[in-house]
């Protein structure tokens, strides 16, 4: 790539989301540079304008360029941060040695990046001081937002500029960007949604019917702000487009990888052929693991999340473990 080629925006991660948002912002005018980690994903975007591996029915436009070079993304004037969390910390390390701290940067990864629940934007600020630092989640299924269908997101940061700047930049007639300032609420209902979504496709697995997941969503959300209030997020951020907006869509969709993970456990497959069939990430795997790691040692009462735990990692039975919620002692709401 030419060393004088300059790019309005970068993206880190090309799979099935980071591909989406590149290519909407190509589709909006934006020169747009997406880094790939696959050779073979950066070829086929850049010679056939698809890629085939993450988003394989979605033609790319002509504005979107891709390289597998990390330090090609010091020629972004924006950059967004979409790689999976088991690979986030790597990533960014490599990548803060070739930008300048006046490039903004949102993370818009739904995970953790250790048992300490680390969020993602918090080690990004530890990595790049200096930078304007944001988060991006919301309820965005990147196959429906490919196929040009309205969605909504939110971008938070205490940098107010760095908002209005990302909403300028991301926001259309088809994808409305709300802002926010609780980069802590928004960045846990991204990654804590992901553990009811594996719970909700077991649900659906079992055919438990439109009651039981109602209950479930339900249930994991007042889980999800227990566990949020804890780690210092803002009750409110969780009845919103991060919390249970994305909680909804996400235990609601077959589209979901979280989901389809729950989905077929339920139906009698081993956790570790579901993961090594696929090379897209489910997140909620690595995720359940670290909450039920803190919620243990800090003695934090997570019913959902232990259950679900136990079923991907300990063998348990679905339909065992949803008997074991129903049957807990008896509470207030």
């Amino acid at each position: 790539m030419s060393d004088h080629a300059r790019f309005e925006a970068g993206v880190v991660g090309a799979g099935a989301w980071g591909t989406t948002i590149a290519s909407h912002l190509a589709n909006r005018g934006h020169s747009t540079l997406l880094w790939a980690f696959e050779e073979e994903v950066a070829d086929e975007i850049n010679s056939n304008h698809r890629n085939s591996v993450y988003l394989h029915d979605i033609n790319l436009p002509d504005g979107l360029s891709a390289t597998t070079e990390l330090a090609d993304m010091s020629a972004a004037k924006y950059l967004i941060i979409m790689v999976p969390s088991g690979f986030y910390k790597r990533t960014v390390e490599d990548l803060s040695k070739y930008i300048d701290e006046s490039i903004p940067i949102l993370s818009a990864t739904k995970g953790f990046v250790s048992d300490e629940l680390a969020r993602p934007s918090e080690f990004l600020a530890e990595m790049c001081p200096g930078h304007a630092i944001g988060v991006l989640s919301g309820p965005n299924l990147a196959r429906e937002i490919a196929h040009g269908l309205p969605a909504i997101s939110l971008v938070a940061s205490h940098d107010e500029k760095l908002v209005q700047s990302f909403q300028s930049l991301l926001s259309t007639e088809r994808f409305r960007v709300y802002g926010g300032t609780d980069m802590i609420g928004t960045e846990l209902g991204g990654a804590l949604k992901n553990i009811m979504a594996i719970a909700a496709g077991m649900v659906d697995g079992l055919n438990l019917g439109k009651n039981t997941h109602a209950a479930l969503i339900t249930r994991g959300l007042a889980e999800m702000i227990r566990l949020g209030e804890e780690l210092g997020a803002r009750t409110k951020t969780f009845y919103g487009v991060s919390g249970l907006g994305d909680l909804v869509c996400t235990a609601q969709s077959t589209l979901s990888r979280n989901h389809q993970v729950g989905n077929r456990i339920a139906k009698g497959e081993k956790l570790e052929d579901i993961v090594s069939a696929s090379r897209a990430v489910a997140e909620g795997i690595d995720t359940t693991r670290h909450v039920h790691a803190y919620s243990v040692k800090n003695g934090i009462d997570l019913p959902i999340t232990d259950a679900v735990y136990k079923v991907l990692f300990k063998g348990a039975d679905p339909f065992g473990a949803l008997r074991d919620l129903m049957t807990r002692a008896l509470k207030m709401e």
